[in-house]
């Protein structure tokens, strides 16, 4: 009998110290990952050159209105208040003389954003500031001063693509973008427009074959968004018991108790977690140069945690990554939309300024080179060049979907036969009309 629970003992011990070797050997934190790939690569500009600064003066030069939607109804068609609008027009001269001012710059260069407290103040003042300016070109247009309009649009436009080429994090690269998508948008707008001159068609055309590229700005966001997580990571453990994964938040003393398992090696191994960030931020980073088709697609494990997901090792490293990580995603979508606006806007204006030299629109988009066009553009998502339709009077690119539709403008899951221009992403085909529809009597 002795001899039998001496030996259930043994087993016992023997089974103990097994399971102590495991959860010490997945307790072990792997090596500190290199990463001097994700350095930053920041130019010496003087202030005098960099564009930031008279963006920043700008900003603080911007004087803003009480009423929100005055500008974002009349730039998309809507009646307003043009005495109102007017003035507050006027009143940003200024601000807006600064920005034109940053544009003749060749570099704008914020100041980096390494840490998740660093501010960056200044960028919803810059959509405000292009908003401004948009409806100061639209004005001008109304009025019948095309040169100004153009001028103004040719400002937007170079305003957005130095944001976005330099950008100094993730935030600041998409409102780049943002701007930029916005006053080409403009753009094409008014190159539908019948009334406008082929000499202010010709200074946005020149314009636009000096905009771009988006990849370069994507490729240094997102090195400084991997150093901002690593600090991220790095601080954790400073602020146990404040992040609690999905699942775990209704547990009694819930807090009191992750923060005492965050401090076991077991359950968050800080060098183990930048390595998996690092390896999905090259992924990412790999196919900020490529076409939709060609990105490689996000293979890593599950997101979702449930609370059984506490038994695995490094289950709060895990969790960051799971709420850090996927969203990144979406800007390469970003980025191939906005490769496609500039196509679509180069496009636009090509087509209308040789319908007014040749009465028609071109048969094949290769009658605009090299007069209006210095090559046909490729469509971002699939490589081949845009599609093009001359009697529906119409260049497309396939989408995500990655299938030619034909031109086709149709939301799936909604009524609507056509999506409006800025919502364009949303249809099965990313479609550009090269003529204004015709209003409804």
């Amino acid at each position: 009998m002795k001899k039998r629970w001496l030996r259930a003992v043994v087993v016992l011990l023997a089974e103990i110290g097994v399971l102590a070797a495991v959860v010490w050997a997945v307790s072990r934190d792997a090596a500190p990952p290199d990463e001097t790939e994700f350095a930053a690569e920041r130019p010496e500009v003087a202030p005098a050159d960099n564009a930031f600064t008279y963006f920043l003066e700008a900003t603080n030069l911007l004087v803003e209105t009480t009423n929100a939607q005055l500008v974002a109804d009349f730039l998309a068609g809507k009646a307003a208040n043009g005495e109102e609008l007017r003035e507050l027009v006027e009143r940003n001269a200024v601000c807006l003389a600064r920005v034109k001012r940053g544009t003749e710059c060749a570099i704008c260069l914020a100041p980096p954003v390494e840490t998740i407290d660093t501010l960056t103040p200044y960028v919803n003042p810059w959509l405000q500031m292009q908003q401004v300016l948009e409806a100061r070109s639209r004005l001008a247009r109304l009025d019948g001063r095309f040169e100004d309009s153009a001028d103004d649009l040719a400002m937007g436009l170079r305003f957005g693509d130095l944001v976005q080429k330099d950008a100094s994090c993730l935030i600041t690269y998409l409102v780049g973008v943002a701007i930029f998508s916005s006053s080409a948008e403009s753009a094409m707008e008014m190159a539908r427009d019948p009334a406008a001159p082929a000499e202010a068609l010709a200074r946005l055309a020149a314009e636009l074959e000096t905009m771009g590229r988006f990849d370069g700005g994507l490729i240094e966001a997102l090195k400084a968004e991997h150093r901002t997580t690593c600090n991220i990571v790095d601080g954790f453990q400073n602020r146990l018991g404040e992040v609690i994964p999905v699942g775990f938040s209704d547990l009694k003393d819930g807090k009191r108790l992750l923060a005492r398992m965050q401090r076991y090696p077991y359950c968050f191994q800080p060098n183990r977690t930048k390595q998996k960030i690092a390896e999905a931020h090259r992924r990412l980073i790999a196919n900020a140069t490529r076409i939709y088709a060609d990105m490689e697609p996000d293979e890593g494990e599950d997101d979702e945690l449930d609370r059984l997901d506490f038994l695995r090792p490094n289950v709060f490293g895990k969790y960051l990554i799971s709420i850090i990580v996927p969203g990144l995603d979406k800007t390469l979508e970003v980025k191939c939309r906005t490769d496609g606006i500039l196509a679509g806007a180069k496009l636009t204006v090509a087509c209308n300024r040789f319908a007014r030299d040749k009465g028609r629109f071109p048969e094949t988009l290769a009658e605009l080179v090299p007069e209006y066009l210095g090559e046909v553009p490729r469509d971002p998502y699939d490589g081949a060049p845009f599609r093009y339709s001359a009697d529906k009077e119409l260049a497309w690119a396939v989408g995500t979907n990655l299938t030619d539709e034909g031109g086709s403008m149709r939301v799936p899951g909604v009524e609507d036969a056509f999506a409006a221009n800025r919502n364009r992403h949303k249809a099965e085909d990313f479609v550009f009309e090269l003529k204004a529809p015709e209003k409804a009597e």
